[in-house]
């Protein structure tokens, strides 16, 4: 009897160790599988870099921003297609320019756009932007990956505890970023007004937003109408000024004032950082002028053209394969 029990206790005890052990293997197999899965890297898709010998203007502007934060000149100046101005890196800082924004933009107006994403630079938010890009884009894919398993077999036995833990996951990790995306923009705000004041830099916010509310919604549009014509675009910036009308400029004022941002808002609404400011008005004049702060900017624009007809055929080629399996079927 004392034997039995002996024998059953050594063996609970091998039993219980040799599970410790696989289940602490594992967990490190899927903490290994996770970490490579966020910190992999992976094609960040085609970029048009500003040569150093066409960025001595712009570079005169960021200059001014430099000399007020202590900060250095970003590794790399992007131009990119639409109206995004925006910074990315861990080390090596990435300025991102949308050439939509420089057909409107005074120089002053896109001082103080950039000085706003140097706030971020200072307060290092790129780091940890960075970090949560990567972690959301994994989340995301596993999501995917399986949802894609689930079915009626023994599958979903195994897969569907796995897709609730990432939704969940992803659920509550999403608030928690997304609040804190929201808070670091009130402080880039509050670094911006400090360098341009905060006057000069409330009214370049809502030009700005203007300007990208209505390129994103209309211009797209317009691309897609012209591949459906079979045309091609040589210089889509030379044709997009005339869609900046009394009527457009109006809806888009309206619509970039809205209330307040959601929960799921990467970004506070534009009112909520005017009223952070203690700003009650603003001045909004748009004009079709332009700066002329990069050399060969129309060469510039033509590639970026370019790669924006691409993207919208392939596009436009994804929207009509279901259109096409349903002709096939039939």
């Amino acid at each position: 009897m004392i034997l039995s029990f002996i024998v059953f206790v050594i063996g609970m005890i091998i039993l219980i160790n040799f599970t410790f052990i696989y289940a602490t293997i594992a967990l490190i197999i899927i903490l290994f599988g996770i970490f490579k899965g966020i910190f992999t890297k992976r094609d960040e898709g085609y970029e048009i870099e500003l040569k150093a010998k066409d960025s001595k203007k712009l570079d005169n502007v960021i200059e001014k921003i430099t000399k007020k934060t202590g900060l250095k000149k970003p590794h790399k100046i992007i131009l990119v297609e639409d109206s995004m101005i925006a910074v990315s890196g861990l080390y090596r800082k990435k300025l991102i320019i949308g050439l939509a924004t420089l057909q409107f933009l005074s120089e002053d107006e896109l001082m103080a756009i950039i000085a706003h994403e140097y706030g971020h630079f200072l307060k290092k938010d790129t780091i940890l932007g960075y970090l949560n890009y990567r972690i959301m884009n994994f989340i995301e894919i596993q999501k995917q990956i399986n949802k894609e398993n689930l079915g009626p077999d023994f599958g979903i036995i195994i897969h569907l505890p796995t897709w609730i833990f990432f939704w969940l996951f992803s659920r509550y990790y999403s608030l928690i970023s997304l609040w804190y995306s929201r808070r670091v923009e009130f402080r880039a705000d509050n670094i911006a007004s400090e360098i341009v004041g905060e006057r000069n830099f409330a009214n370049a916010l809502v030009k700005y937003c203007v300007i990208s509310e209505i390129f994103e919604d209309i211009v797209p549009k317009s691309v897609l109408h012209y591949l459906e014509e079979g045309k091609g675009i040589v210089n889509l910036y030379d044709f997009i000024k005339p869609i900046y009308t009394k009527d457009n400029i109006e809806k888009s004022f309206e619509f970039c004032l809205s209330p307040k941002s959601s929960w799921w808002s990467t970004h506070p609404s534009i009112s909520e950082r005017l009223e952070a400011l203690e700003i009650e008005s603003v001045n909004l004049k748009i004009t079709s002028k332009g700066i002329n702060l990069i050399g060969n900017q129309e060469d510039y624009e033509k590639e970026a053209s370019n790669i924006m007809t691409q993207k919208y055929a392939y596009w436009k080629q994804l929207m009509e394969i279901p259109y096409q399996q349903e002709e096939q079927q039939e």
